[in-house]
């Protein structure tokens, strides 16, 4: 095989796995805009149940502790499974859609 025929064969391969990773990067920069934008809207209401925790007499490391989570998904009793706070926002719409399309497609 000739020197040009193994630098398409290369080409080949690379440039889609290139592309690909391109993708990935893309919907990974997607979703960290996502979970910046929702811990600003996030810290301000952690902050305050911290306060209200400490105010009610409950130890300072306890009340971080307890409420460091606020706003992630929680299981219930029944097994269900309650919503994390501010998925709704626009960027977490855009990543959840491109991931989708990531996976669902590759591209």
């Amino acid at each position: 095989m000739s020197r040009y025929a193994w630098v398409t064969v290369g080409w080949l391969v690379i440039a889609p796995m290139a592309a690909f990773a391109d993708r990935a990067a893309d919907v990974a920069a997607l979703e960290a805009k996502c979970e910046q934008e929702r811990e600003a809207k996030i810290a301000p209401l952690r902050a305050a149940q911290i306060a209200k925790c400490k105010s009610e007499g409950h130890e300072p490391n306890y009340c971080e502790s307890f409420w460091r989570d606020y706003g992630n998904p929680v299981r219930t009793a029944n097994g269900a499974m309650t919503p994390r706070l501010f998925s709704d926002l626009p960027a977490c719409i855009a990543s959840f859609k491109a991931r989708r399309e990531f996976e669902l497609n590759g591209h």
